[in-house]
């Protein structure tokens, strides 16, 4: 029909889907992983380099909030352009384009010296390194082996926590030695480092060069050195034969069809579950600190305690990584939603213990982080080649609502004098709700053809 998207012939995908990991496998994975571990690492700088810009520019740290926004509403815009950007021109292309960006808008950031500017840059380096996220995951999902996609897909996505932790190591003797901007610097250097190896060693999507009916000649070797299939195979043949087939074929879909057929339901119902989630990991990044300090914790333990919600997050990650080679991804998602929020209502029934707190809080990075990990995993296989980035890159992009509001929402909750116990008892509701929805998207999910 008119307008219908473009689709990796079924003898590609079955190329890819049987073809045993191998070295370039492994470099495309090897790249991925390091552009996401950069990703992780600008996003977060801002929060680490506040007090000393704050003591530097003679302003108190709450002037700083916008700024720290400017980045997540980045983000936002970011990952929906980026998502159409790479199902029209290539994952490829938008990643290396968008990443740049990024990269750019962190050099920028060490030469401010006013709120304003401040702002300006950070949303810039938002919208680049947002873009950049749908791309990768759906570069990695289309490279990927099924039986081993979406185990891959969420390593590679994991990775940027890492980088929020190589941020916390590097910023005191940076900052102590060097000054906030060398942060910032960091931060632009090495993704143009990367960058510049990604152009040499990060090959297009050989399923969009299909899909696209683009390059014949480069998309046929690719397909020959991931299958490992020398040119006379007859199913490379006729994979080949429709590439060739498929030339005349329009190159990007409507984004209409992101609610076509049973997307209609797929895609409203993952943009709940992804304002929930990140509503989810800002309110609990953002808020963690004072509130268990709020519960009468010393600042040593409120300290200790974040540090282990973010070791749960990535180990929360691996593991479920590892587990999603073995079990549906969407059971697994709404099982991590039940458990996180059963672990919310504990730590919200009054826990005054420090080991007890310690366990929880490393539970729930385990739990709330490890499944923001997957979400982005799961959702790139709920669509098409032809819209993968962009139904990805929407549903990151629309679930910024939620990471931009649940840290405004939950100081005005403490401003309001409300009970700690309450406040914390409250985030199981959208951790509910996400687990409500992944089973009924688990139920539609299954029934959908093919």
């Amino acid at each position: 029909m008119a307008g219908a998207a473009p689709a990796a012939d079924d003898g590609v995908s079955a190329l890819i889907d049987e073809a045993p990991i191998g070295r370039l496998h492994l470099r495309i994975l090897t790249v991925c992983a390091a552009i996401m571990l950069l990703d992780g690492f600008d996003l977060g700088l801002l929060g680490f380099v506040v007090p000393a810009i704050s003591a530097e520019w003679g302003l108190p740290p709450a002037s700083f909030g916008f700024a720290l926004s400017a980045s997540l509403i980045g983000v936002a815009f970011g990952s929906a352009i980026a998502g159409w950007i790479g199902d029209r021109f290539g994952r490829r292309t938008a990643l290396l384009w968008m990443f740049v960006v990024g990269a750019v808008g962190s050099l920028l950031t060490a030469l401010c010296t006013d709120l304003t500017t401040l702002a300006i840059c950070r949303f810039i380096t938002g919208f680049g390194m947002g873009g950049t996220i749908p791309n990768v995951i759906a570069l990695v999902n289309e490279f990927s082996p099924r039986r081993r996609r979406s185990f891959l897909v969420v390593v590679v996505y994991s990775m940027a926590g890492l980088g929020s932790v190589l941020a916390s190591v590097l910023a005191g003797p940076l900052i102590s030695t060097l000054g906030w901007e060398s942060m910032f610097v960091v931060g632009g250097v090495l993704p143009l480092v990367i960058g510049a190896i990604a152009y040499f060693a990060l090959p297009e999507s050989v399923r969009f060069m299909v899909a696209s009916g683009r390059e014949p000649a480069r998309a046929a070797a690719l397909l020959q050195r991931l299958s490992g299939r020398t040119a006379e195979d007859p199913l490379l043949r006729q994979a080949l034969t429709a590439q060739q087939a498929g030339a005349a074929r329009p190159a990007a879909a409507s984004s209409r069809l992101l609610f076509a057929g049973s997307l209609r339901w797929v895609t409203p119902m993952l943009w709940v579950v992804f304002i929930g989630t990140q509503a989810l990991v800002f309110f609990i990044g953002s808020w963690l600190p004072t509130i268990l300090r709020e519960a009468r914790f010393s600042l040593d333990v409120a300290i200790q305690a974040t540090g282990l919600y973010h070791l749960g997050s990535v180990v929360g990650g691996l593991a479920i990584s590892w587990l999603a080679s073995r079990a549906p991804l969407s059971r697994l998602l709404a099982l991590l939603y039940l458990l996180a929020t059963v672990s919310l209502l504990l730590l919200g029934s009054g826990v005054r213990t420090v080991s007890v707190a310690y366990v929880l809080a490393f539970w729930v990075g385990f739990t709330v982080v490890g499944a923001s990990f997957c979400l982005g995993a799961f959702a790139s296989t709920c669509y098409p080649d032809a819209l993968r980035a962009r139904g990805v890159g929407w549903g990151l992009g629309v679930g910024r609502i939620g990471s931009i509001a649940s840290p405004l929402l939950g100081g005005a909750a403490l401003a309001a004098g409300y009970g700690i116990d309450l406040i914390i008892s409250t985030l199981a509701l959208p951790a509910a709700v996400c687990c409500v929805v992944m089973v009924a998207i688990s139920r539609v999910y299954r029934s959908r053809p093919g």
